[in-house]
This record gives C-alpha cells, sequence and structure tokens, in this order.
C-alpha cells in the first residue's frame, strides 16, 4: 500500500522533474534579422572554433521566409558565432545568455547587430583596430609591396630599410590593441581578440583576465579557450622552452628542429607571400654565413598555402638553411603552439632550446649574435 507521505513525494519530485526539464528547454539565446532586397533562401550559423577564431562550424540553417524574415532560439553556449547571409556577407556576433540579437540590414553589406552588448563591445574593437591598421601599418606595407613587384636589384637597401619600418609599425599596432582590450573586462568579446594578444609585454594582465573570464564563465569552452592561449603565450615567452617542430622539407624529407639545434638558433617563421618576410632574406644569409661555422643555425618553418611558391621564393631568395612547411598556412599544430597568428615571427634559442630573444631582426639581430658569439670566443 502506498502511503499519503509516499504519494506526496512522489507529486513533488514528477513536480520538480518537470520544471527542471521545462528549465533545459529555455533557449540561451536567440536571433532575428530581415533580410530585405538581399536574395537568398538560407542563412547559415557558423561557431567560431580554436584559440584564434578563425575557423569555422556550420551549426544550423535559418530558412528565410517569403518576407525575407528569419528567426530561432538556441541552446547553445556563449560564444562568438556569425551568420553566413553569402559568400561576401558573413555578420559577426557574441552571444551571451539571455540575449535577443536583431540584425537589422539596411542595404548590400550594411547591418546593424542590436541586443548583445558584446558584440557592440567587439565592433568597436574592430573599428579601433582597422583605425590604427590604417594610420601606422598600410601605408608603409604598400610601399615595400609596390618596391617588392617592380623587382629591382637597385632597390635592395630601400627594401630592406621599408620592410624594418613595417615590423615595428606592427609590433605597435599590437601593443596599442591592448587598450581596446582592457575596455571589455570580461566580456566573451575578448575571445576574438586573442588572435593578436602579445604576452611578452602584457603577459600580467592577460594571466590576470584568463583568471577573471575563467571565473565568470566557468564550465564554457571560451573560458577554457582563453586559459589555453594564456598558457602558450607564456610558454613562448622570453625564458620558455620552445615547442619540437617536426615537418617535411622541400623533399618531403621530416626534419626535427630538435635535432639540428645549434648553440644559437633562429627559428623563423617565413611566408613566401610576405612582403617582410622576403625583405629580410638578404641580411638572413649574411648572418648565416658569418656565424653558421661558429654554431648558428637557422630553422626556417613556411606558413605556406602553395608548395611550387614556396619552393620558388627559397630559391630566389638563397634560403640555403633548413627549411620546412605543412604547406596549410597557420592552420596547423607548430602554429598553434608557436602562438604564430602573423609573419614575420622568429624566436632565438639556445642550444637548450631556451628562448633567449624574440621578434630580433636587421641590425638587432646583427648586434645580439655578435654579441653572443664574442662572449662564447672571447
Amino acid at each position: 500500500m502506498i502511503s499519503k507521505t509516499s504519494l506526496t513525494i512522489l507529486a513533488v519530485s514528477i513536480a520538480l522533474f518537470f520544471s527542471c526539464t521545462t528549465q533545459k528547454k529555455e533557449p540561451v539565446f536567440s536571433v532575428e534579422g530581415k533580410l530585405n532586397n538581399i536574395d537568398t533562401e538560407n542563412v547559415l550559423l557558423h561557431q567560431a572554433k580554436g584559440l584564434n577564431a578563425t575557423q569555422f562550424d556550420i551549426l544550423d540553417t535559418l530558412s528565410v521566409d517569403a518576407d525575407r524574415s528569419f528567426s530561432s532560439s538556441y541552446r547553445l553556449e556563449p560564444h562568438y558565432y556569425r551568420l553566413r547571409i553569402h559568400d561576401s556577407l558573413q555578420v559577426p556576433f557574441i552571444a551571451d545568455s539571455g540575449q535577443h540579437i536583431t540584425i537589422k540590414f539596411h542595404g548590400e553589406g550594411d547591418y546593424e547587430v542590436s541586443g548583445s552588448p558584446d558584440t557592440e563591445l567587439f565592433e568597436e574593437y574592430e573599428e579601433f583596430r582597422m583605425q590604427v591598421l590604417r594610420e601606422t601599418v598600410y601605408p608603409i606595407r604598400t610601399q615595400l609591396e609596390d618596391l617588392l613587384e617592380e623587382d629591382n636589384q637597385d632597390d635592395a637597401t630601400r627594401i630592406k630599410k621599408l620592410g624594418d619600418r613595417v615590423l615595428k609599425a606592427e609590433e605597435q599596432y599590437r601593443d596599442t590593441l591592448i587598450h581596446a582590450v582592457k575596455k571589455m573586462g570580461t566580456s566573451i568579446a575578448i575571445y576574438p581578440t586573442m588572435v593578436r594578444w602579445n604576452g611578452d609585454k602584457h603577459m600580467d594582465y592577460y594571466e590576470h583576465l584568463a583568471a577573471n573570464f575563467s571565473e565568470r564563465h566557468q564550465g564554457l569552452e571560451v573560458a577554457q579557450l582563453v586559459s589555453e592561449k594564456v598558457r602558450i603565450l607564456k610558454q613562448v615567452s622570453l625564458g620558455g622552452k620552445v615547442s619540437e617542430i617536426v615537418a617535411p622539407d622541400t623533399s618531403g624529407l621530416e626534419r626535427s628542429l630538435y635535432d639540428n639545434l645549434g648553440k644559437y638558433t633562429l627559428i623563423d617563421f617565413f611566408g613566401s607571400w610576405c612582403g617582410p618576410c622576403r625583405s629580410e632574406s638578404d641580411h638572413l644569409g649574411k648572418m648565416y654565413d658569418r656565424y653558421h661555422s661558429s654554431g648558428f643555425q637557422i630553422f626556417g618553418f613556411g606558413i605556406e598555402y602553395k608548395k611550387d611558391r614556396w619552393i620558388q621564393a627559397l630559391k630566389e631568395d638563397n634560403r640555403t638553411w633548413i627549411n620546412v612547411s605543412t604547406v596549410d598556412g597557420y592552420s596547423n599544430q607548430i602554429a598553434e603552439e608557436y602562438a604564430i597568428t602573423a609573419i614575420p615571427k622568429n624566436f632565438l634559442v639556445d642550444e637548450n632550446g631556451i628562448i633567449i630573444a624574440k621578434d630580433i631582426h636587421g641590425q638587432e639581430l646583427e648586434q645580439k649574435l655578435e654579441e653572443l658569439f664574442s662572449e662564447q670566443n672571447p
């Protein structure tokens, strides 16, 4: 016989079960929009992935109604998303819990996102970032690319000087961005900014930010990604020990960094498509010729997309040292473990793989090598 008390307990348990089930079905965020004159039958929802938020997975296809509107609600984690309207129109947005995100399309390529304070923070960051690029980097980079395109041997000195200026401008650009990141607090909007974080100068801040971010967004994938990014940035800071690199050379032979470490080794991340990288080739060759017999090694890793262009650039630039590449751009474990999101990038390590200098170019590299090898041979 079932007692009255037992029935009461059972009823309460059932009520709690349905209450919890109902709560679990509530959406985390919703998104809606109206395309106006844009002609498409479907809109794709993508979610960013990885430490640099540069790759996306398709999560859903939203049908566009006869009045050109679309809408949907999702039980997805707070994250960085984007809507793909078509190849040339993709709308990024940050979704946090409880947000109802509306996208108003004013014309081809002209839209406005509302309902997400996190998206507003990200848009402010992007606007600031592009302004800094236009004012500091683009003018010099354009001059360098024009000279490289002319391929005039008489311009070698000018190319080197412009290459050095581009590197300094890009370094300044990245250092400036931290001011915009600091305005975001622990918003999920910081996640897509990690691709440009500089751990060498701002490690203390990023460690503190990662701790606070993880506390606020405990259990979320973005919290894990932020913590992992900071771990890698710390590993590739001065005094850190670099990870092994094993990748094929131009003939397909697997080459190991640790099997080829010299007394001092410059790990050089290079791209055949990268103007500042190409402008360094002649100077690196001179340093290699001068100090190789004393124990200096260069280990080049190509951030490449086409093998034939990589091989051709190595020949044209006379890069005769060890060069390897997985020929998949930035989409590989090596680029991730070295926090490579832009090139040129280099690390000067000792015989044990400990970083003693990084992002060292031109005259600065020459002085550093002279100092190291004069100490070795007083």
